[in-house]
Order: structure tokens, then C-alpha cells, then sequence
């Protein structure tokens, strides 16, 4: 018998704050000139942390509009590790973005992005914490026991992905909304010729934050991810309360939840502080989604922080 050795796919219950995992369209497009995202998630059975995915990314606008030119680049790159049971499987991801943007008006609110990006995929196996009798046993090499290892060192694989963005920022508003064609996946762990082929994912999403009742906001956020073989939507609100009234130095304090299909709901609290947002989320699994009595929960905390140059003074948004 020859099965496929995979990893869960990378979900986050905090998609927005890391804007390259949703399209690479999305890089060069925050409020100041760079950011740094990051997402830390851990999943937990039965009170072990079996499942932790780290995420980091980074984007700058390389020529930024001005009064002589509409049009800019912005260039991004985003490390992502996806480690199993404390590192005995472990998937690293390498990516690099770009994208054009291109303004559409001449007061620069509306702007519309494509954007391209690279992603260089390895997969690491700690192979001496799997042994599994007969059936696996690496030292067996060593001992010339029975062995039906057939697992390459370090698989990797280079895949692609292409996005569109539409984004209305102004100094009352923010909607964006986008789609994004990917070829991402994991690297297979074995020989076996019965590997499944990566299949094409496609996204489209939405972020919208409105003002409303006296410097209260509310932030809707909702994507579809869609291949062949399964489809997932992810979608909620936060209702944002104001700390300080202070334009120059906004500070916002979150409260919501997300849905996601037939799987958990996601109670979320975010802070917005000058050039930084901060967030953490707790996933509620529906106890049907296993055959047994196993008990699925999660934790998901975001870091992002802004710096340099701002474009102008346009609405101080979450989705930043």
C-alpha cells in the first residue's frame, strides 16, 4: 500500500492582518510606505499543541504615487512555517511579491493592483521521532530489519500565484475586494507514483470598514477559497470602539467573531495604536467535524506595525 505523506493546509482565523497570504496584489498597499505582518497560530487536540503555523511578511512601495506619477510598485516577500507535532513534520514556504498599482482618480482613493508571486516550498521530516514498529522504522538501514521507508531528505517545490485588487480608501471609508489564482502547495514526502497532483486554488475576498455613530466603526471581512476538490468560506465582523478621537494618533479597540463553514466560530479582539495593530482570536471547533470524543481548539495572535512615509490622511483602517 502507498499513501501520500501531506500536512493540513494553512488556515488562519486572522487572514486579513497578513495581507500577501490573501493575494499578492495586496503588497505596497497599507496606509504608510512599509509594514511588517505576522500571525502566530496554535491548534490544539485534547490539550496538546500538535499544530503551530507561523507567518511573517513584509511589503514596501518601491515608487510611491506623487504629484508627477499615479502609479507605483509595491514589493513584498512572506516567510510561512507550518510545523507538526512539535517539528517532527515541518513545511517552510518562501515567498516573493509584486505588484503595480494604478490610481484612478485624481484625489488617489481608488486604486486597482496586479500582482504576481513566487513561492519556494520545503518540507523537513524528523525522522528518528517516527517509529512505528514494522511499519516504519528508520533504523532500520542500521539493523536490516523490515523497512518501507521511501521518503526523500528535504522535498521542494517552487509553485506560483496572480492576483487582482480593487481598494477605495478615502478619510471616511475603506473597501477592498480581490481574487487570487494559486498554485501553492506542499511538497510530497514520498516516491510513491500515486502522489496527488497540486491542484489550483482560487480565492476572492472582501474587506470593508465603515465609520458609524460617533467615531464607531464596524470591519467586515469575508473570503471564499475555492479548487477541485473543496471549497471553504471564512466570513464575520468586528465592531470597533474608539479610545482617543485623536486623528493623528488613532486608537481603536475591537470586538467580533468569524464563521467558518461546518468548522468553528472565531471570537476576535483587536487593538489599533498609532502605526501598530494587534489581535487575538480563539477558534470554537464543532465537536462533529471528528469521529470521536477528541476536543479541537486553537489560538491565533497577529502583530502588525507601519513605518515611514504616510500617503495622506486617509481613514485609519484595521485591514491596514
Amino acid at each position: 500500500m502507498a499513501n501520500t505523506v501531506q500536512a493540513q493546509d494553512i488556515v488562519l482565523s486572522q487572514p486579513f492582518v497578513s495581507s500577501q497570504f490573501l493575494s499578492p496584489a495586496a503588497v505596497g498597499s497599507g496606509l504608510y510606505a512599509s509594514r511588517i505582518q505576522s500571525n502566530i497560530k496554535a491548534q490544539l487536540i485534547d490539550g496538546n499543541n500538535l499544530y503551530r503555523t507561523i507567518v511573517v511578511g513584509y511589503d514596501t512601495r518601491f515608487k510611491a504615487a506623487d504629484n508627477n506619477s499615479k502609479n507605483y510598485l509595491g514589493i513584498g516577500g512572506q516567510v510561512m512555517s507550518d510545523q507538526v507535532m512539535n517539528g517532527v513534520m515541518q513545511s517552510n514556504f518562501i515567498t516573493f511579491n509584486m505588484a503595480y498599482h494604478i490610481y484612478l482618480d485624481k484625489n488617489l482613493y481608488k486604486n486597482f493592483s496586479l500582482g504576481f508571486g513566487s513561492i519556494f516550498a520545503q518540507t523537513t521530516l524528523d525522522k528518528s521521532k517516527l517509529i512505528f514498529a514494522d511499519q516504519y522504522d528508520y533504523r532500520a538501514i542500521y539493523t536490516g530489519t523490515q523497512s518501507t521507508e521511501v521518503l526523500p531528505s528535504f522535498p521542494s517545490e517552487f509553485s506560483a500565484n496572480a492576483g487582482l485588487l480593487y481598494t477605495q480608501h478615502d478619510d471616511q471609508k475603506f473597501i477592498q475586494t480581490g481574487v487570487t489564482a494559486s498554485f501553492f502547495s506542499k511538497p510530497n514526502l514520498t516516491y510513491s507514483l500515486t502522489n496527488v497532483a497540486p491542484e489550483a486554488n482560487y480565492r476572492a475576498f472582501a474587506n470593508i470598514e465603515l465609520p458609524f455613530w460617533d467615531y464607531y466603526t464596524v470591519a467586515i471581512h469575508a473570503n471564499l477559497l475555492q479548487n477541485k476538490s473543496k471549497s471553504q468560506f471564512y466570513v464575520g465582523a468586528t465592531i470597533g470602539v474608539p479610545i482617543s478621537y485623536n486623528q493623528e494618533d488613532v486608537k481603536r479597540i475591537y470586538f467580533g467573531c468569524y464563521y467558518k463553514n461546518n468548522e468553528a466560530i472565531v471570537p476576535t479582539v483587536s487593538l489599533i495604536s498609532d502605526k501598530y495593530i494587534f489581535g487575538v482570536s480563539y477558534d470554537i471547533y464543532n465537536s462533529n467535524i471528528t469521529g470521536s470524543n477528541l476536543r479541537l481548539s486553537s489560538f491565533e495572535l497577529t502583530i502588525s506595525s507601519s513605518f515611514g512615509n504616510k500617503k495622506t490622511d486617509l481613514f485609519r483602517t484595521i485591514f491596514d
